[in-house]
């Protein structure tokens, strides 16, 4: 009697760092009555799928009763004669932690709030620790006093979930979770006051930790079993993790919308030019040297009542109407055209009134003065 053997086969893949089990869904499927399902993305873990395989044939035009596949190869002709191949679906650890919302702060901010979402991308309930970092070193400050809970999850909680929450929190395969982390903004790094536009950075760090029986979630790392719950990691790399760590991370930012730098004033006065008599460059009697006076304002706020004084040098006579501000001729004479004079608010001194003005505004005098 003629033997017919037909086998489901498993075949094992070892890239990636880890170990699976690939079902051959093929199977003898051609022109054979079988049970040959597709697989459905999302079988829950622990999962056993059978298969069974069966064949029709004739020998010399004469039909034959079927025979049924098995694991071990079956000859036995008839329906209930073969046995099914049987896998469990392993367990997979998957997770998404995407960031929400940035955030537009002011200094002083007491608890403003970043929200992010974590999915379970797996095939099985697991549990999740959330850790927020607010100590990065790639942005402008660092918020404070973070507070970190998850508000809501999609679908219904499992049972003993308590919303909100701020420790570990259970998810069901595919279920997703909105972590909300609020945090104070200073009103300095450092010492150094906070800018407008400079940027905090927050980290939401997410890690499967547990299994739903409260086993800790290892890797397995021998070879596939097709009769054993194995655990396979399969998560991508997040901001702060690499691939298949059970954990993934997302950044969000904290975005100042305005400054707490109190306004401040710089100030430096240069020689431009030396002309002499004869159309040189050198300091002798009767040079005319210009000198330039930069005032510069940083910070936030109004900068109030400024008033520029030169006084000339005893060495020296200044040269009739020659203050420029920010390029424009000034007179000497007090008058409210410009606000400037030589000689009248003070004897022998350039008085430049620039009164009030908004702080981040920079101002440029010209004047000549000329050797004794």
């Amino acid at each position: 009697m003629k033997k017919i053997f037909l086998q489901s086969v498993t075949r094992y893949d070892h890239s990636n760092g880890y170990t699976k089990a690939l079902l051959v869904s093929t199977l003898l499927c051609f022109s054979v009555i079988t049970s040959c399902n597709a697989f459905a993305k999302g079988v829950t873990a622990g999962t056993n799928i059978s298969n069974i395989a069966s064949v029709s044939y004739s020998t010399n035009n004469t039909p034959q009763t079927l025979i049924e596949s098995s694991p071990t190869g079956n000859s036995t002709s008839g329906i209930g004669k073969g046995q099914s191949t049987d896998f469990i679906v392993d367990r997979k650890i998957d997770l998404l932690v995407t960031g929400n919302n940035n955030a537009n702060v002011n200094p002083g901010d007491t608890q403003a709030e970043v929200t992010f979402s974590l999915q379970n991308q797996g095939n099985a309930t697991q549990e999740f620790s959330l850790n927020a970092n607010n100590l990065l070193t790639s942005d402008d400050f660092d918020i404070e006093s973070c507070n970190l809970q998850v508000t809501g999850v999609t679908g219904t909680p499992i049972a003993g979930v308590v919303l909100p929450t701020a420790g570990n929190i259970l998810l069901s395969a595919d279920q997703q979770a909105t972590v909300s982390v609020t945090c104070d903004i200073p009103y300095s790094d450092a010492g150094t006051p906070i800018l407008s536009g400079q940027t905090a950075l927050l980290e939401l760090l997410a890690t499967v930790e547990k299994n739903e029986d409260g086993s800790d979630t290892v890797a397995s790392n021998s070879i596939e079993k097709p009769h054993e719950l194995d655990t396979v990691f399969a998560d991508g790399a997040g901001t702060a993790d690499i691939i298949q760590d059970a954990s993934h991370s997302a950044t969000r930012t904290y975005i100042a919308s305005s400054s707490t730098a109190p306004p401040e004033l710089t100030m430096d006065k240069t020689i431009v030019s030396v002309v002499d008599p004869a159309g040189g460059d050198k300091a002798i009697s009767g040079s005319e040297v210009t000198y330039k006076i930069q005032v510069n304002s940083t910070g936030i706020g109004t900068i109030e009542n400024l008033v520029i004084s030169d006084k000339t040098p005893s060495e020296m006579t200044y040269k009739l109407n020659s203050i420029q501000l920010n390029s424009t001729n000034q007179t000497d004479i007090s008058d409210v055209a410009d606000n400037t004079d030589f000689g009248i608010s003070t004897t022998d001194t350039a008085t430049i009134n620039l009164g009030s003005f908004s702080a981040g505004n920079q101002y440029e005098i010209l004047l000549t003065y000329i050797v004794n």
